[in-house]
Parts: C-alpha cells; structure tokens; sequence
C-alpha cells in the first residue's frame, strides 16, 4: 500500500517551450517594426530581418494572439499540443479572442 500526496501545482516541472517564446517575441518585434516602419513596405521590412515577406506576415499576425494565449505561453501553462509548428501554420488565425483560445485549447 502506498499513500501519495498531490499539491496544486507541485507536479513535474517542464521545461519552457523556447520555440514558442522565440515565436511570440518575434511577432513582437516584427509588429514593433511595422507601426515604426514610416511606410515601408512588408518587403522592405521582411528584407531588413532577413526572411520572405510570406513568413514575415506569418508571424506577424500572431501579435494580435489573445492575452491569455500569449500569457499561458509565457508562463509555461499552456497544452503541451500547442507548439510552435502549430501555432505558425494555422490559417487563418481566428478574429476573435474567444475562437482562437477554442482552437488552441486555452479555454
């Protein structure tokens, strides 16, 4: 017989995924880019960070992710099926906060 005991939140600790936070820090930096871009073009602004408009504006919209997306990925909470991989290549991301934490399971 054995007893265990479980507190909240003191299970296994995983590592951060560094892909997402390298995804979501991109987006940052790349819609910091365009509101100081001073009319520039996405190819302009593509060509100066070093990748294809088409990934630039991939990314790029992953600024507008809902807050509590980008926090429980931040804060290493969010599910383990929400990777980097996915969250780059859904198409097109959902208008509304509430229909993209549906689709990434952060409801």
């Amino acid at each position: 017989m054995e007893t265990k005991l479980l507190i909240d939140g003191g299970g296994p600790q995983r590592e951060p995924d560094r892909s997402l936070l390298r995804l979501i820090a991109r987006a940052q930096r790349f819609s910091l880019m365009v509101m100081q871009s001073e009319g520039k073009t996405i190819s302009d602004l593509a060509g100066e960070s070093g990748v294809s408009p088409s990934y630039f504006t991939r990314i790029l919209r992953l600024s507008f992710l809902a807050p509590e997306i980008v926090s429980a990925i931040l804060s290493d909470r969010h599910p383990l099926e929400l990777t980097a991989k996915r969250i780059a290549l859904t198409s097109p991301l959902p208008n509304t906060w509430s229909e993209q934490k549906a689709l990434f399971g952060t409801a």
